[in-house]
């Protein structure tokens, strides 16, 4: 999984808008927490119709814009500086109702990445070493529900047997991008 750590701010930067659609988060995402940038699907639920979870790499309807919820709040309610990509300010994750309801994107679009698999699988265990992103790599949803450029190959061990390929690489991560993946994707 993606080592990037801190402020949940600009977890995802779009350079095109895509398809914006509104989704409830199910209990078991909502229960785990998500980045901003995480790509879900669609599950059976009893709360109701477009209901997402995680994805586990054979299946995706786009990724969650927005992080699960403000986790340092801002005064009066904490410390802050928490993130301002909420639907509110201050949304919790456990909430049920209207407060579950996320943004994501489920189209073309270009976008920066902040949180995306840094570690390359081997034999289907994510310990082969650090992940190397090349210009027009193609990339997929990891078993995590991130992306990443390991080979079907490699997913397919990891329990991915249908792996979803999402776009290419448009930008490497490197200093001068804030060490985020440029992605421009296609699905």
């Amino acid at each position: 999984m993606s080592t990037v750590t801190g402020t949940t701010s600009l977890d995802v930067e779009l350079q095109y808008p895509g398809l914006r659609l509104p989704v409830t988060v199910g209990p078991t995402l909502r229960a785990a927490l998500w980045r901003g940038g995480t790509f879900v699907s669609y599950v059976t639920s009893t709360e109701g119709d477009f209901v997402v979870e995680r994805s586990d790499g054979n299946t995706t309807c786009g990724f969650l814009l927005f992080p699960s919820e403000n986790y340092a709040y801002t005064p009066p309610y904490g410390i802050g500086p928490g993130s301002d990509q909420n639907w509110t300010s201050f949304q919790p994750a456990t909430g049920i109702g209207g407060q579950n309801v996320m943004t994501i994107i489920a189209d073309n679009t270009r976008a920066f990445f902040r949180v995306f698999e840094t570690v390359a699988l081997a034999g289907g265990v994510r310990a082969g070493g650090p992940i190397t992103y090349s210009l027009m790599d193609t990339l997929y949803v990891s078993e995590n529900g991130l992306l990443c450029n390991d080979s079907p190959v490699q997913l397919a061990l990891a329990g991915v047997v249908t792996p979803v390929a999402i776009g290419l690489v448009s930008a490497v991560p490197s200093s001068r991008n804030d060490n985020r993946l440029g992605v421009d994707i296609h699905f």
